[in-house]
This record gives C-alpha cells, structure tokens and sequence, in this order.
C-alpha cells in the first residue's frame, strides 16, 4: 500500500463527522417519534412511483424517481415527526360566508411542555403578506417545537415544509435559527392551507418539519454571460450517455445516505 493510500485511509477514518443532535425532556424522550434522516421519511408518492415508465422508449423512460436534483431534496437533511395526533376541523361560518378553523392535539400528555400550540396575530405579518390568498391563511398558528437542536460552531439549519410532501395542508412558515448557540426549542409558524369543510386527523408519526443544516458562508453574486466553451463541454458529456446523464457524469454521492 502507498503512502498516499495509508494517509488517505487514516485521515479519513479519524476525521469528524459533523453530529446534528435533537434533545427534549426525559419525559417525552421515550414517547414521541424521534427525528430521523430525510432519507428515511420521504414522500410516500415518491417511495411508490417506478424508475421507468413501461412501454416507452427506454431513453425517454425515466420517472422523477431516477432524477437527482429531486432525490437529494426529498433525502438531504432530517425530519421531525409529528409527535401526536392532530385533528384539524373547518367550518362554516353561514351568516359571514367565512371558514374557521380549529387545531388542536390528542389528549397526549407531553409532560414539561405546557402548551402544543400556540397562534400568532396577523397583524404580525401585515395585510402585504400572501399568505392572505389561502382561505384561512389569515389564521396564523405555531406549534410548540418539543426538540431543542444543538448544531456545530458556525452551522445553523433551515425549518421548512418537507420536500415535495403535499400529503396535508399544513404550510410551514419557513425560517433559520442559528443553533449552534441558540439551544432553545424553535418554535414553528403555519397555516392550513385547505378551503373544504370538514374534519381531518393528521396522524401521529406524519412528516412534519424538513430540517436542514447548513454552514453560515457569505457569497458574493455575479451576473454574467455564459462561457460556451463550458457548456459545449458539459453538453458534449451528456451527449454521450442515454440515461442516468447526470447522475454518472456529474452528480456526487451524499456521504451521510
């Protein structure tokens, strides 16, 4: 073996792995689902569809399973499950020809946290805010976040809607926290998207926030024209191959999948 091939082995055997931790109290720990990789909690419809579409010409046969940008979105980063039940119920309200819309959890006591959901006034977001286009977007909830994240000096994460999930109504309003210092639970701002009367219950267990960390950089923007020569080349590799182009000639494998 090289020397080259020992340092390698060596240096990447003892290098260390960037650990994102979710902690709660001792007495929801043993309760509640746990936070999982998003690779372990993606989109139902996506685990189900096919790589190929049967009967068509095999290079014009692939489904969204087989393209990589969408993968590495539905799998990058972690899921937060939703910790009980949620039952969600919309009315109408005959004489205003107005929805309302109430929220609330199971009975499920989740000693140490006094509330599981809290609402905010719209008049935090302003009448400018598009959220005003849902029929109940006016109605601004939050939910009362049971794990606090601790990330690594200078990482913080992105809470977003999980990737291409659209399984429920429920709308996260996106936002980061620096958590690499700020070791309090975030709490998590939302909408029900929805406009039929009725009732719902949204499973315990349900993907509920996308959890994406990411290291605090500065960049600076350049507009420009684009380099042919570049694009000749990176069109002239693609050109080479019938399926999977991307993925063989130029995507990288995510190390923590």
């Amino acid at each position: 073996m090289t020397f080259q091939k020992i340092f390698s082995k060596i240096y990447f055997s003892n290098k260390i792995k960037l650990t994102v931790k979710f902690h709660t109290n001792k007495t929801v720990l043993p309760l509640i689902p746990h936070p999982v990789p998003a690779s372990k909690a993606m989109p139902t419809w996506f685990k189900k569809i096919k790589p190929v579409v049967k009967g068509c010409d095999i290079s014009d046969a692939g489904t969204v399973k087989r393209c990589m940008p969408v993968l590495d979105a539905v799998s990058e980063g972690f899921i937060i499950p939703l910790w009980a039940d949620l039952k969600v119920k919309v009315t109408l309200d005959e004489e205003n020809n107005d929805l309302n819309v109430w929220v609330n959890f199971s009975d499920f006591d989740v000693g140490g946290i006094p509330e599981m959901l809290g609402t905010h006034s719209w008049d935090q977001v302003g009448n400018a805010c598009d959220l005003k286009k849902f029929k109940l977007g006016k109605v601004l909830m939050k939910f009362m976040n049971p794990w606090t994240i601790q990330t690594p000096k200078g990482y913080s994460v992105k809470f977003k809607n999980p990737a291409n999930n659209w399984s429920n109504n429920i709308e996260i309003i996106e936002g980061i926290v620096d958590t690499d210092e700020y070791y309090n639970p975030a709490n998590l701002p939302f909408v029900w998207t929805g406009s039929e009367v009725g009732e719902w219950i949204i499973p315990q267990g349900t993907p509920l926030v996308h959890v994406i960390p990411f290291k605090r950089e500065t960049y600076k923007l350049e507009v420009g024209l684009v380099n042919d020569k570049k694009a000749y080349l990176v069109y002239n590799k693609l050109s080479a191959k019938f399926i999977d182009r991307y993925k063989s000639l130029f995507w990288h494998k995510r190390k923590d999948r």
